[in-house]
């Protein structure tokens, strides 16, 4: 029953980034997202993947890696729509 808090949270993590990315992918303009949050966002997830793992959650590791793809995502397509990280790839 414990876990059940985790995984409803990590659900419900995994999905709210879906219609910004959607949104992104449509307008094709990312003037709008600060690289700097989307950046913080990515470490975030990476400490909470380690804790995940310090503490063997599967939920949290779950959440965390999913949310990692999810943001490095949302920066590559920053990037390439904003042409202003060329000097990253």
């Amino acid at each position: 029953m414990e876990q059940a808090f985790g995984w409803t949270a990590t659900g419900l993590s995994l999905i709210y980034k879906i219609p910004q990315i959607i949104k992104l992918y449509k307008t094709k303009d990312a003037s709008s997202l600060s690289f700097l949050s989307l950046f913080c966002q990515f470490l975030s997830y990476s400490f909470y993947v380690i804790h995940g793992i310090i503490i063997d959650d599967l939920p949290i590791v779950t959440m965390g890696a999913v949310s990692i793809v999810q943001s490095l995502l949302l920066v590559a397509m920053y990037c390439y729509y904003q042409k202003a990280c060329s000097y990253f790839v």
